[in-house]
């Protein structure tokens, strides 16, 4: 649709309603690039490594949203440098999760949990890479790390690691 003549696109963006506008702004398959998505076929770690501005946490929380979604009741894992870090970033930022996800399918955030929900029985669980015990025992299905190279202790992606057991098909973006 995106590459229709401008006066076409008004005139089929016109005919949608309320409902249907909501969810084209929403498909994030719409608006992304192609290498922002992730890979089709069997694959466990999805590394982006891209420079500033390419998107990479949009990429990881749409991810994220789409894993929690297709998987309810699923338990998933965000992890960033630090505890401010996830918060600021991951859940409430620019590209979080409360601020992209529809907002008929946004789960509620918990922050003295450090927790979001999902009405599907979906959870996400909020971990600093500052504290890499406290990813040691959780288990999930799936999790996403942001900005892995600024991690101080490398020991915390190996707990998480760990723990990414659960389900057919865990995985890590």
């Amino acid at each position: 649709m995106l590459a229709l003549p401008p006066n076409q696109r008004r005139t089929l963006l016109s005919q949608l309603n309320e409902r249907e506008a909501a969810a084209l702004l929403y498909d994030w398959s719409l608006w992304s690039r192609p290498e922002q998505l992730a890979p089709v076929g069997d694959w466990r770690i999805w590394l982006i490594l891209a420079g500033r501005g390419f998107g990479k946490t949009r990429a990881i929380t749409q991810w994220a949203i789409q894993r929690a979604h297709s998987q309810p009741g699923s338990r998933g894992a965000l992890v960033a440098p630090t505890e401010a870090a996830v918060r600021d970033v991951l859940v409430e930022g620019e590209s979080g999760i409360l601020n992209i996800a529809p907002p008929s399918a946004r789960p509620h955030y918990y922050p003295s949990l450090g927790k979001l929900v999902w009405t599907n029985g979906s959870s996400a669980y909020l971990f600093s890479a500052e504290q890499p015990d406290r990813l040691r025992g959780p288990q999930q299905h799936w999790a996403i790390c942001d900005e892995i190279a600024a991690w101080r202790d490398e020991s915390a992606f190996d707990m998480l690691l760990m723990g990414l057991r659960l389900g057919d098909d865990p995985r890590l973006a």
